[in-house]
């Protein structure tokens, strides 16, 4: 029975290639079926069969314990069987995420979905976990894909509703002028024109929902000093813009 899933979203289309490639790495399945005691005549499908089911066990436990230990000799074939375990938990993740900040690209979400799933398969955490991996790594993945599409939402968010604070971009189109704000902040970011905390106080000043006069605080001094802050963030992109 095939496990792909039949639906054309990015995901899937990795989940395709993986399966393909692996085909062309019997060695390192063949060695590592000898390391799990398995059957020679077991699958690739029948061992996703086993980490896919709803029910974790003990040998589904020992199958993914030995699949992280697998990564540092056949690093490509383990990682594949691993993406391709989860990708049940990842198509629901992502789609949740899609739901939940619509205004996120898929490709964009599908990428950094894989890549943080990544970085949990590389973490200190697992290293030392004796058991529960596959809810270990589940809870993991979803905590900080959420958490990247909530910061990921609020800048969009701050990017396309804040034109009016920032330098006027020559257009009199809504969408063009806030297509090129979002350019131009993003330019600023990657050549380290605006730090991460001066994209902070801009997040703060949307989520305020102030024109430079508002900024509170428990004091009037503290928020004065922020204004001040922000009019002197509003210059410096508007020197940025010309």
């Amino acid at each position: 029975m095939s496990l792909q899933t039949s639906c054309a979203c990015p995901l899937c289309a990795i989940e395709a290639r993986l399966f393909s490639g692996i085909a062309y790495r019997d060695d390192s399945f063949a060695e590592f079926k000898v390391s799990m005691n398995m059957h020679h005549s077991l699958s690739v499908p029948d061992v996703l069969q086993l980490l896919r089911a709803s029910t974790a066990d003990a040998r589904s436990d020992a199958v993914l314990a030995q699949l992280l230990r697998f990564r540092s000799k056949w690093p490509a074939f383990a990682d594949s069987v691993l993406v391709l375990a989860f990708v049940p938990m990842l198509h629901r993740t992502i789609r949740r995420v899609i739901a939940y900040q619509s205004s996120l690209a898929e490709e964009d979400v599908v990428q950094q979905t894989l890549e943080i799933l990544l970085q949990v398969l590389d973490s200190d955490d697992l290293r030392v976990r004796q058991s529960h991996f596959a809810f270990a790594i589940s809870r993991a993945v979803k905590r900080e894909v959420f958490a990247w599409a909530a910061r990921e939402g609020l800048k969009q968010s701050m990017l396309t509703q804040s034109s009016d604070a920032f330098p006027q971009l020559e257009t009199d189109e809504p969408f063009e002028r806030h297509t090129q704000l979002r350019h131009f902040l993003h330019r600023c970011i990657t050549r380290g024109d605006l730090s991460s905390s001066e994209l902070d106080l801009l997040i703060q000043f949307k989520l305020d929902a102030t024109n430079g006069n508002g900024l509170h605080s428990s004091n009037g001094h503290a928020s004065n000093a922020e204004r001040q802050k922000l009019k002197r963030l509003l210059a410096k992109l508007r020197r940025l813009a010309r």
